[in-house]
């Protein structure tokens, strides 16, 4: 089973073979989420005390930096919050005579609409857009089959070469390191030739462009287009750091991160040097023979080339690069061929309108970070990796192509990033049957309306395919809004919404002290897990069982159903609830770990607590009197509030959302938490997945989890007490615990 590794000796997953276009490329989304997520433009890594204070949070507008008010962005967010009944230009504003503190005061900004150095794994999608825009229009429009797939995937992984992958094991000490053995047992013989060919010669390509000697030439065409589409892209990504001035308004500790990294952080414009390096490499590329000129050259040299060129002779000019309309933004992601002449709407499940995906999520969210240490790219990413993994043959693009934008609507609202996407959006650029998808994901104002649809779904007599549910004609009668609550989940909907989920939990698995506040706490993840997320997939979990039981009991019968599901889905379904039961466990194991800590119980006791969680001879009430009333001790809670460890008792499962210290616990949460870790005991024993093997592996996992947990946890209260201690009263208590939140890492 699938858990925290991306290891090789994972036989009981599904696989699919041989290495598709599509299984090749959605390995290379995997393998960016794991390399490049905390690698940053223009600095390269960042630490995780940066990556912290990018965490997703609610700010007081009053509480940004007024010089950001100046900028085209803040004028932006002035218009939209202070004057959101007004069409009012931003540039009219005259910031100085606003009082932002005053008219402010009580608005609160997603952290997610600020400025950020992009991660680099957008310099990937962009290339490998750009490529594939070369691919299906260059040589005026005719195509370049030279530009095979197997290039494109390699120009996407030059930039994780050398790198560790994250997701390659638990503990960072045993991370694996991408190299070229690496490339060749995932990605097959021919990509891992191109990596090598392609970064060699890039390698000399920016050697002789640094000592300004003669350019050496390319091996072929093919190799020419990947070097000038990789340093467009990063001169694309460099561009928007200078125009939205981020390295201006970073605090003085991630200021002297960048310092470090070379950066004049007193200059008027310290990204002027990288600008010029990347804008000389783009144009020296750009010279090498070969490259196509329609599909590439005239596209970005017409927007980016000539933006950047402006910026450099005038640096008042950098404003133009940045900006949801700006030159080096807007412009050239709608001018690149692909997203100009390519059709999605008529090609759904194809690798190319996957493409076209990945470029929608990376211009939608940009700025997305998580609730934990990553990107919102990132967590598509791994979303659609993980998919793979599960699915096997059965993994199909327009799967991929859902993961992949089943969020831009939600995160990228005005209010969450600014952009103002929208269902509508998403239909115009992929068609009627894909925008109906991404709403099937897209949560409503209703919050119950997620667990209303999954409770559709497990009473209805058969599994809904997308093909069927969502044609074009039927679509086009449909009113188009998120979430409608009584109609089912189709299957693609199901995979995505669990494997979301098992990601999500992943994210708190690997970084649970990065949560602010009160997420960090068992109260809050016990509460999301089981009343809100529980809602939805257990219920999904659930017809996924009956499916596969039905299946079993008369197979002749239920191939003759008209509604039946393949073999090859019913395989992947198996393993999808395998990785999701795994995971819903080791979940649990953390959050009772969390609440040990809360309760600050020894090692052994600990254990006692979590081995009767899952003991499935001891019912509730033994549960309650061996383990939450001998073990859990309100009186080393109350110590716990006192010292600073958890700012109030509320913050624990034990305890309603309003009590006070001394009043009474409220079980009901946490021992409908233990029924669902049971039932999937049941779940599991039904369907014979916990051989003596598989339940020895995810014992270790949850003892390698238990280690990685103590110390980060250890370090974060080290950190946390030294603010903690500072505060004196009440007043400051909410300051504080931000405060603590933040250095958490």
């Amino acid at each position: 089973m699938l858990l925290l590794t991306d290891s090789r000796d994972t036989p009981d997953v599904a696989r699919a073979y041989p290495l598709t276009d599509l299984v090749k490329l959605v390995r290379a989304y995997g393998l960016l989420a794991g390399t490049c997520d905390s690698q940053r433009a223009i600095v390269g890594g960042v630490s995780r005390a940066w990556l912290s204070q990018e965490v997703e949070q609610y700010v007081p507008l009053s509480s940004l930096p007024a010089s950001f008010f100046h900028t085209m962005r803040g004028r932006d967010m002035l218009a939209a919050e202070l004057f959101p009944d007004e069409d009012i230009d931003p540039e009219s504003l005259d910031v100085d005579a606003i009082n932002v503190l005053e008219l402010g005061k009580d608005c609160s900004i997603n952290t997610n609409r600020l400025p950020k150095l992009e991660t680099t794994i957008h310099v990937s999608v962009l290339a490998a857009n750009i490529m594939l825009g070369v691919r299906l229009y260059g040589d005026h429009g005719k195509g370049v089959p030279a530009i095979s797939h197997d290039l494109i995937v390699a120009t996407m992984l030059q930039e994780t070469l050398g790198k560790a992958h994250r997701y390659s094991a638990l503990a960072a000490r045993d991370y694996e390191i991408v190299d070229d053995t690496y490339i060749f047992s995932w990605f097959g013989d021919n990509v891992a030739s191109m990596v090598r060919q392609l970064n060699d010669y890039v390698t000399r390509f920016e050697e002789a462009v640094a000592l300004r000697t003669a350019l050496p030439d390319p091996p072929n065409a093919a190799i020419a287009n990947a070097t000038a589409s990789l340093m467009a892209s990063r001169l694309r990504l460099t561009a928007r750091a200078a125009g939205d001035q981020v390295i201006y308004f970073l605090d003085n500790t991630r200021r002297e991160e960048v310092r470090k990294a070379g950066v004049d952080v007193e200059s008027t414009f310290p990204e002027r040097p990288f600008l010029q390096r990347d804008y000389d490499l783009t144009l020296a590329a750009f010279r090498l023979p070969g490259v196509d000129h329609y599909a590439l050259r005239e596209p970005l040299r017409n927007t980016l080339i000539i933006a950047v060129r402006d910026a450099l002779k005038v640096g008042s000019k950098r404003s133009r690069l940045s900006g949801r309309r700006g030159k080096a933004v807007h412009e050239t992601h709608i001018n690149l061929p692909v997203m100009e002449y390519f059709v999605a709407s008529e090609a759904p499940n194809s690798v190319e309108t996957v493409h076209l995906a990945s470029l929608e999520m990376m211009r939608t969210l940009e700025k997305g970070r998580r609730k934990t240490l990553g990107t919102m790219t990132a967590h598509a990413f791994r979303i659609a990796a993980l998919s793979e993994k599960v699915l096997g043959r059965a993994l199909e693009p327009m799967i991929i192509s859902l993961a992949l934008l089943h969020d831009i609507v939600e995160d990228g609202s005005l209010r969450v990033t600014g952009f103002g996407h929208s269902l509508r959006r998403v239909q115009f650029r992929f068609g009627g049957p894909m925008a109906a998808m991404v709403s099937e994901l897209t949560d409503s104002t209703v919050m119950t309306a997620g667990a209303s649809k999954a409770r559709k779904t497990l009473e209805h007599p058969h599994l809904l395919m997308p093909q069927t549910q969502y044609d074009t004609g039927r679509f086009q009668r449909m009113e188009l809004k998120p979430t409608e609550e009584d109609v089912p989940y189709t299957l693609s909907g199901i995979v995505i919404k669990l494997i979301d989920t098992v990601v999500s939990m992943e994210e708190g698995l690997r970084d649970p002290d990065t949560m602010p506040s009160f997420w960090r706490h068992s109260a809050a993840r016990i509460h999301w897990i089981q009343n809100r997320r529980g809602q939805i997939i257990d219920p999904l979990l659930e017809r996924l069982l009956r499916e596969l039981k039905e299946s079993q009991i008369d197979p002749r019968k239920y191939k003759a159903r008209p509604h039946h599901v393949s073999m090859v889905r019913l395989k992947a379904g198996l393993s999808l609830i395998e990785m999701v039961t795994g995971y819903l466990d080791l979940y649990a194991t953390q959050n009772l770990a969390l609440l040990a800590w809360e309760y600050d119980l020894n090692a052994g006791q600990r254990e006692i607590l979590i081995d009767l969680f899952f003991d499935k001879n001891a019912n509730n009430d033994q549960f309650v009197q061996r383990g939450l009333n001998t073990l859990l001790d309100d009186s080393k809670l109350a110590k716990s509030v006192d010292c600073g460890r958890i700012k109030r008792c509320n913050y624990s499962i034990l305890f309603g959302k309003k009590a006070q210290m001394g009043d009474e616990r409220d079980l009901t949460t946490l021992l409908s938490y233990r029924d669902a870790a049971r039932r999937r005991q049941d779940i599991r024993r039904e369907l014979e997945l916990d051989t003596a093997e598989k339940l020895n592996a995810n014992t270790l996992r949850a003892e390698a989890m238990l280690r990685i947990f103590d110390q980060r946890v250890t370090d974060s209260v080290l950190s946390a007490d030294s603010i903690t201690d500072s505060c004196s009263s009440d007043e400051n208590s909410d300051a504080c615990d931000s405060n603590a939140s933040r250095a958490a890492s």
